[in-house]
């Protein structure tokens, strides 16, 4: 078979993330030629290589490009990501355009559910391990770190083996209605304490309403922990 050479050239969108140029492509190996690229624009961008690998969707490993006199053309949909990303093929003599969809697999640690879990249920008392999954198919998001689990519970019943992702997460009721607390007031260099109740519950970050116990004086406070809040 008359191999055909071919150079890779990058006509893309300003907004498009560039591929590096190839120095050689022929229409008989650009699968691998463009499994390769797209791989190392993703380290490039992400600064991880490890266990990730490009698929080609819907095509056998054995299908071939038209030949191509001209310089190859390639443009990406969209900024590269993981998952599925379109990609256009375009020859300039003789002319041909060519789609094909392409599947980015990007495999990392995430936490998963071992065992049930409650609505209410903190994540400390959790059963949750973290393993690889492709974030190609966790378009909700997902958890990479412990850190992230700490002082949170679960805003639903969960099943064994569910991928945790941020929006099934809640940060902990840290102050409840009529609770008492202690309200922090920073002046300056001046810190001062006094005590108060809670007009209404509230989560790390919430603001809400207390009462001065001393001058009985309504006030807006942020929860910064529990049974603490602060008037910024």
């Amino acid at each position: 078979m008359r191999r055909i050479i071919v150079l890779l050239l990058i006509c893309q969108p300003l907004w498009a993330d560039k591929l590096q140029t190839a120095a050689l492509w022929t229409t008989e190996s650009w699968q691998t030629t463009l499994q390769h690229q797209l791989l190392q624009q993703w380290t490039d961008i992400s600064g991880d290589a490890h266990g990730n690998r490009v698929s080609l969707v819907g095509l056998s490993p054995d299908y071939q490009l038209p030949a191509c006199n001209q310089t190859l053309n390639i443009e990406l949909a969209r900024p590269l990501q993981p998952g599925r990303n379109g990609v256009e093929l375009r020859c300039a003599s003789p002319w041909w355009q060519q789609f094909v969809a392409v599947e980015l697999h990007v495999m990392e640690s995430v936490a998963i559910l071992t065992q049930a879990a409650r609505s209410g249920d903190s994540t400390a008392s959790a059963s949750i391990q973290f393993a690889e999954q492709d974030l190609g198919n966790l378009q909700q998001g997902y958890i990479r770190s412990p850190e992230q689990l700490q002082g949170m519970e679960f805003r639903r019943n969960l099943r064994p083996g569910t991928v945790i992702t941020p929006d099934m997460l809640i940060s902990k009721l840290l102050i409840e209605r009529g609770a008492l607390v202690r309200i922090h007031l920073q002046r300056g260099a001046i810190q001062l304490q006094t005590e108060g109740d809670a007009l209404s519950q509230g989560r790390k970050g919430d603001t809400i309403r207390v009462r001065n116990r001393r001058s009985g004086k309504s006030l807006t406070a942020e929860v910064i922990g529990p049974g603490e809040v602060t008037i910024r």
